[in-house]
Order: C-alpha cells, then sequence, then structure tokens
C-alpha cells in the first residue's frame, strides 16, 4: 500500500512558495483559487509533484450527498481500464526563480495529516518563505485599492512585514471562529516549525448583500483587483520578476462595471444607497507603494554630487 504524503519528481532550487486552494471557504473574490492558478499560466510553471495518495485517503470524503459528483475524487481511465489510483489535486509548480506555487483542495477531516504533507514538501523543497493567499467577501467599494491582511507563525517575521501595507489581523481574539485552511497551517507552523517562515495574506473582494434581477450576487466574483494588491506586496517582498499590469487593467476593468452597477442601484433604491454609501465612507485604505531601488552606481554618484555641493551659494 502507497502510504507516502508527498511525491516529488522534481527538487528544484527554490525559496519561496504561495499556496492556494480549489473548493475552500475562504475563497472570496476566487483569490485562493484563482490566483495560484493565474501564476501558473502567467509563468508556464511546471508540475513537479504533488501530495501522495495517503493525503487522498485520510483527508476527503468520497462525496457528499445531494452533491453528484462535485467533491468525489478524480479518476482515469483508458481502454476500459483505470489509468491511476483515485486522487485529490494537491499540486506543486515550479515557476522558475525560486517560486514554488501550490494549488491544493481543502482537506474534510485530519488537518494533522495534511499539514504533515505540506511542510514536508516545504522542507524537501528547501523554501525559506511560504505564504496562502486567501480571500473574504465585504462590501468593499470597488473603485478603491484592496486592503490586505495578514497573520505570521512567528515574532520575528513582524518587523519586515510591517513593510508592505499589510493589516496584522485579530481574527478570533473577540469570539469563536474557527480557522481557514491557511489559518491552520500557519498555527501548525507557528508550533510545530518554528523555524520556518510562514504567513497568510487575505483580501476583502467587493460583494454586497443584495441581489441583481437574475438572483445573482451583486460583486466581483473573480478580483483582479485583490490580485493585484497580494501580488504587489509579494512581487517587492520576493523579488519577483512578473509584470501586474494585466492584472491592474483587468482589475480596473472589473471594478470600473461594478462602480457603474451599483451607481444604478443606488438611484432607484434608497436603502442599497445607503449600504453603499457608508461602505464607502467606512473603507480606509492601507496603501503599499513599493520603494525604488537606485542602481548603487547611480546611488554612488548622487552621492558624490550631495558631498560635493558648495554649502553656500557664491557672491559675485
Amino acid at each position: 500500500m502507497d502510504n507516502q504524503l508527498v511525491v516529488l519528481k522534481e527538487k528544484p532550487a527554490a525559496q519561496y512558495l504561495i499556496a492556494g486552494w480549489r473548493r475552500q471557504w475562504s475563497d472570496g473574490g476566487s483569490i485562493s483559487s484563482g490566483l495560484p492558478r493565474y501564476l501558473i499560466d502567467k509563468l508556464n510553471a511546471r508540475e513537479i509533484g504533488e501530495f501522495g495518495e495517503e493525503v487522498s485517503r485520510q483527508c476527503y470524503p468520497f462525496q457528499v450527498p445531494g452533491t453528484h459528483d462535485a467533491y468525489r475524487p478524480r479518476v482515469a481511465y483508458q481502454d476500459g481500464l483505470p489509468t491511476r489510483d483515485m486522487h485529490r489535486r494537491n499540486y506543486f509548480y515550479d515557476a522558475g526563480n525560486g517560486l514554488i506555487i501550490f494549488l491544493g483542495e481543502e482537506p474534510w477531516f485530519r488537518i494533522d495529516v495534511y499539514g504533515q504533507a505540506f511542510f514536508q514538501a516545504v522542507r524537501e523543497l528547501g523554501i525559506q518563505r511560504t505564504v496562502a493567499v486567501e480571500g473574504y467577501n465585504g462590501a468593499a467599494p470597488p473603485e478603491l485599492e484592496r486592503n490586505v491582511s495578514c497573520i505570521f507563525s512567528q515574532p520575528r517575521m513582524k518587523e519586515d512585514l510591517q513593510k508592505y501595507g499589510l493589516r496584522f489581523s485579530n481574527y478570533g481574539s473577540q469570539g469563536r471562529n474557527g480557522p481557514t485552511i491557511g489559518m491552520a497551517l500557519n498555527t501548525i507552523a507557528h508550533h510545530e516549525h518554528p523555524d520556518l517562515d510562514v504567513f497568510r495574506l487575505g483580501a476583502m473582494a467587493p460583494m454586497y448583500p443584495f441581489l441583481s434581477s437574475k438572483n445573482d450576487p451583486i460583486g466581483i466574483p473573480r478580483d483582479h483587483r485583490a490580485f493585484y494588491a497580494i501580488m504587489k506586496r509579494l512581487k517587492s517582498m520576493f523579488k519577483l520578476e512578473i509584470d501586474l499590469g494585466e492584472l491592474m487593467s483587468l482589475g480596473e476593468t472589473e471594478s470600473e462595471e461594478l462602480r457603474e452597477t451599483l451607481e444604478r442601484i443606488g438611484a432607484s433604491n434608497p436603502k442599497a444607497k445607503e449600504i453603499i454609501d457608508r461602505a464607502r465612507t467606512d473603507y480606509v485604505v492601507t496603501p503599499f507603494e513599493e520603494a525604488v531601488e537606485l542602481d548603487p552606481e547611480l546611488d554612488k554618484t548622487l552621492e558624490d554630487i550631495l558631498q560635493n555641493m558648495p554649502d553656500e551659494p557664491q557672491e559675485n
């Protein structure tokens, strides 16, 4: 019986891991499921491994009544014969330049087994910093920059994280709140892997508490502006070579469409307008602007110029 937790076909040189999950609770704006997939496609990342069959056996149900095949494991056949065992999609991808991307399925059972597999892979790949990306829905004004919240596994990390325009979360401090998968792995890292740096970034994707004429929620189901807000920080933090222009352009288009929709709703519905206006008033942006690093030679030239400037203007 195959009882491996992790199967890695390759172990490329790696420093950073960006992790997200499909079919998970904290996937507002499709941030957790959509952002890793966007990066995999954008960077032509190659699959290099996955969780073993033991994770599939212990961490998931076979099916959930009333959902047909939504939660059943994947299978494959060729000319009538099975070509692989029943499995869940928990894959690792090499995006190059030290970046690994993980896209998995949130476990239903045995977070201890799932966490053991996750951190075994982190150690085998030599990952130095791991970030879980997640999202939640709320009445965020679509035209404004998305705020990004953060939790982290070790006290030593806070000084560096403070540079990136993050809001440090107090989730669960005022009452009972269950963890997201990203939060759960962060807590496991805090207690069981104190030498690893693990953190979770979460962004609010716009979603308002009323429905369209087709009974669809009013919001942005795949919020590229939230993708951009997270990636702007990770690009700087991990020194990634990635063009974020496409994300910003997509995000601006989606946000403008929602802004116009909200304007139309507010014009004909006073209660809805009150909610929209209150959301805009209460929302406070925590911005992040990447510092510009000068070329060392240019920096030295500027320093020489400043040092050689006369103290006072010369008189004629």
